[in-house]
């Protein structure tokens, strides 16, 4: 058996180091998750910037967003997606969006909201529910 010469100890200490740095700091979190941003934060981000475009249309007014169900909610395996596209999406996932806002009692606003939501986060219009904002202080018990 031949000794290995110095290049060949380079390229396996090399490797080892890798593959020990790896195992030290995993690229993914305990709960399945990669490292970098968290799903979640991720989400909420884009939610948040997803209400703040819908609040600039006329007679929309305040806007919330609900996704269902919310981003990072499913535990998977770190190997999931390694053979197919990166999960960097407000729409993975999320099989329904509840949209409360103040002017969704206008039902030509209400349709338009619908048709707009479809098509940013591809989903079905019957996947989108869009319903009116209760004011404070304003909501009548005898109705």
């Amino acid at each position: 058996m031949q000794k290995p010469t110095g290049k060949m100890q380079v390229i396996l200490f090399i490797g080892i180091t890798v593959l020990v740095f790896i195992l030290l700091n995993p690229p993914w979190n305990s709960d399945g998750a990669t490292s970098g941003k968290s799903n979640e934060k991720e989400g909420n981000i884009e939610t948040t910037a997803l209400e703040s475009a819908l609040e600039k249309i006329d007679g929309v007014g305040e806007v919330s967003i609900y996704l269902h169900p919310p981003k990072g909610a499913k535990e998977q395996s770190p190997l999931t997606d390694y053979f197919t596209k990166s999960a960097d999406s407000i729409t993975d996932e999320v099989t329904g969006v509840l949209v409360v806002a103040e002017g969704a009692g206008n039902p030509g606003l209400k349709s338009e909201l619908t048709r707009i939501l479809a098509a940013v986060l591809q989903l079905p219009e019957h996947r989108i529910v869009i319903v009116e904002m209760t004011k404070r202080g304003n909501y009548d018990e005898n109705k």
